[in-house]
C-alpha cells in the first residue's frame, strides 16, 4: 500500500505540474523541472526506506518466498527511477516520455497484482510463527526508525525554501541524467523480461489460491488500515504541495540529507544480507528435519510390520485359546471331585504330590514343605508337567527360582534346569525382583511357567 501511495503522489505531481511547465516560459519550465526533480529525490529516500522495512517484514512472514519478494522490490525501485528521469527529460523528448509512461502505467498494475499476491503469502504465518516471536523486538526498532524519519520528514519540509539558490546546479544535473536515460531503457527491457518471468510465478502462485483463501479475512482488516494511512498521507500530500513554492534556499542541506539516507541504505543493506544469512542457517535446520522425518517414517513403517505380526501371534494364540478351552471344560469337572475330596496334606497318588492350603509366599511355602518331610516339586518332565497342570485350578509355585544367581534358575535341589515350560517371553524379570517361577494351569500345559515376585502369596506344591 505504501508503494501505491508512492504511485498517487507520484501521478498526481505530474498531471499538476505538467500543464503550467509546457505553458511558462523555459526558465520556469526548468525550474519546475528542479523542483519536480527535488520532490522525486526526497521521495525515493522515503520509499527506500520503507522498501527495506517491507524486505524485513516479509522475511519474517514468507521466509520460502523471499526470491519472488526480492525481484518484486528490485523491479519496483528500477521501475521508480526510470519515471524519475522521464519526468526529467523535457518537453523535446515528450513523445518518448509519453510511450515510457504506456508502460510505466502497465507495470504499476501489475506491481498491484504482485503485491496482492506476495499478501497471500502471508498464510504461511502459522509455520514461522516461532520465527515471529523472536523478530517482533526487531520490527519494534524498525517502526520506531520510521517514527524518527517521519519526524525527518517533518525537517525536511522546513528546507524546502532554500532549493531556488542551487536551481542552475540541479539544471546541470538533470542534463547529466540525460545522458543516462539509454542505460536505463535497457535496464527496463530487462524488467519486462523480469515481469514476464515473475508473471509465470504469479501463475504457479495461483495454484495456491485456495489453500490461502482463508487468510484473506484476516488481511481485510489490515487492508482497512492501510487505507486510513493513505488517506492521512493524501492529506500530507496536500501540505507537501503547498510547499512546493519555498523549495528553493535549502536545496544544499537537502543534498547532505540525502548523502545521510544513502549510507543508512547502506546499513540497512548489511541488516538485510544478516538476514538473509539466518535464511539459509533455517533452511539447513528444516532440511535436518526433513531428514529426521525420513527416519521417523522408517521407524512407524517397521513398528507397522511390528504389528502386522503381532495380529497373526493374537490370532494364532486365540486359536489357542479355544483348543485350551475346551480342554479346561473337560478338566474342571475331575477338579471338581478333587476339590471336594481335597485336604491339608492329601497325597495323590504314588507319586507324592501334594498342596498347601495357605497362601504364602515361596520361601514360606518351601518351608512348608520341608515341614512335612518334602519340598516344592521339581518338574523335569512333559509328562509330569501335565499331570500337575491337570491337577491344579490356581496359580501354584514350583522349586525353581533364581534367587542365589540373577539369571540362572536351579531347583531346590540345586540341580541346573534343562528343560522348561515357560509362557511365551517368560522369563522377563519385568519388576526386577522375579526371581521365583509360578505354574499358572489357565494356559496351555506345556506353556504355562512364569517368573514372579517371591514375596507374592500362593499355594505351593510339594513332592516327597
Amino acid at each position: 500500500m505504501e508503494l501505491e501511495l508512492y504511485d498517487n503522489k507520484f501521478r498526481n505531481n505530474k498531471y499538476t505540474t505538467g500543464p503550467q511547465r509546457y505553458c511558462q516560459d523555459e526558465g520556469r519550465a526548468q525550474n519546475r523541472r528542479s523542483r519536480c526533480l527535488v520532490v522525486i529525490t526526497v521521495c525515493l529516500g522515503i520509499l527506500c526506506l520503507l522498501l527495506i522495512a517491507a524486505i524485513i517484514y516479509q522475511h519474517i512472514m514468507c521466509t520460502s518466498k523471499r526470491a519472488v519478494i526480492v525481484l518484486y522490490i528490485k523491479l519496483t525501485a528500477e521501475r521508480e527511477i526510470q519515471a524519475t528521469l522521464m519526468l526529467q527529460t523535457g518537453s523535446s523528448n515528450q513523445n518518448e516520455k509519453d510511450q515510457l509512461q504506456n508502460s510505466f502505467n502497465s507495470l504499476s498494475q501489475k506491481k498491484l497484482e504482485l503485491e496482492t499476491r506476495v499478501k497471500d503469502l502471508t498464510a504461511e504465518k502459522g509455520q514461522l510463527q516461532r520465527n515471529f516471536d523472536s523478530l517482533s523486538q526487531k520490527n519494534l526498532e524498525l517502526e520506531t526508525r520510521v517514527s524518527d524519519l517521519n519526524a525527518e520528514k517533518g525537517q525536511l519540509q522546513n528546507s524546502f525554501n532554500s532549493l531556488s539558490q542551487k536551481n542552475l546546479e540541479l539544471e546541470t544535473r538533470v542534463s547529466d541524467l540525460n545522458a543516462e536515460k539509454g542505460q536505463l531503457q535497457n535496464s527496463f527491457n530487462s524488467l519486462s523480461q523480469k515481469n514476464l518471468e515473475l508473471e509465470a510465478r504469479v501463475s504457479d502462485l495461483n495454484a495456491e489460491k485456495g489453500q490461502l483463501q482463508n487468510s484473506f479475512n484476516s488481511l481485510s482488516q489490515k487492508n482497512l488500515e492501510l487505507e486510513s494511512r493513505v488517506s492521512d498521507l493524501n492529506a500530507e500530500k496536500g501540505q507537501l504541495q503547498n510547499s512546493f513554492n519555498s523549495l528553493s534556499q535549502k536545496n544544499l542541506e537537502l543534498e547532505s540529507r540525502v548523502s545521510d539516507l544513502n549510507a543508512e541504505k547502506g546499513q540497512l543493506q548489511n541488516s538485510f544480507n544478516s538476514l538473509s544469512q539466518k535464511k539459509l542457517e533455517l533452511e539447513n535446520t528444516v532440511n535436518d528435519l526433513t531428514a529426521e522425518k525420513g527416519q521417523l517414517q522408517n521407524s512407524f513403517n517397521s513398528l507397522s510390520q511390528k504389528k502386522l505380526e503381532l495380529e497373526n501371534t493374537v490370532n494364532d494364540l486365540t486359536a489357542e485359546k479355544g483348543q485350551l478351552q475346551n480342554s479346561f471344560n473337560s478338566l474342571s469337572q475331575k477338579k471338581l471331585e478333587l476339590e471336594n475330596t481335597f485336604l491339608l496334606g492329601y497325597v495323590w497318588g504314588p507319586d507324592g504330590l501334594f498342596i498347601s492350603n495357605e497362601l504364602k509366599s515361596w520361601s514360606d511355602s518351601r518351608q512348608y514343605c520341608r515341614d512335612r518331610g518334602a519340598d516344592l516339586v521339581i518338574i523335569d518332565t512333559e509328562e509330569k508337567q501335565r499331570h500337575i497342570s491337570s491337577l491344579v485350578k490356581e496359580s501354584v509355585w514350583i522349586g525353581l527360582s533364581d534367587i542365589e544367581n540373577e539369571g540362572t534358575l536351579i531347583w531346590v535341589d540345586n540341580s541346573p534346569l534343562n528343560k522348561g515350560f515357560f509362557v511365551e517371553g517368560q522369563p522377563n524379570n519385568y519388576y526386577s525382583d522375579e526371581d521365583c517361577t509360578e505354574l499358572n494351569p489357565t494356559k496351555h500345559a506345556l506353556n504355562n511357567w512364569s517368573d514372579f515376585q517371591c514375596s507374592y502369596k500362593k499355594k505351593g506344591i510339594c513332592e516327597k
